[in-house]
């Protein structure tokens, strides 16, 4: 996948995961109080939905962070490609090839 691609997951990733985390925790210990409440009863009712939000949102953390490590890899190897001599060109067949192919377009080799 090209980096942008990888960016835009990372990006979303980090807003929901965040987002659901911090949710989870306010809902873990929101309480609702009534006539009941004034005598020393709490009423947690969304406590429930608490550990599921909490678990969502650790995961899509660890899943932007890794997402995150993918775009920062595809940047070193786009630059690594544009540093070496042969950047646009197949080095079987020299045909032009655009930095984001893995495979060429005229011979179908693959590239390293």
């Amino acid at each position: 996948m090209r980096y942008m691609d990888w960016r835009t997951i990372y990006l979303f990733t980090y807003a929901f995961g965040g987002l659901f985390f911090l949710v989870g925790v306010y809902v873990y210990f929101y309480y609702e109080t009534d006539l009941i409440g004034y005598l020393g009863l709490e009423f947690n009712t969304y406590q429930n939905f608490a550990i599921p939000l909490v678990t969502a949102g650790i995961a899509l953390l660890i899943t932007g962070l890794i997402a995150e490590k993918r775009a920062i890899n595809r940047i070193e190897c786009v630059e690594k490609q544009e540093t070496t001599a042969n950047t646009g060109v197949c080095p079987n067949c020299k045909a032009k090839r655009d930095l984001d192919d893995q495979y060429c377009r005229k011979c179908g080799k693959k590239f390293e």
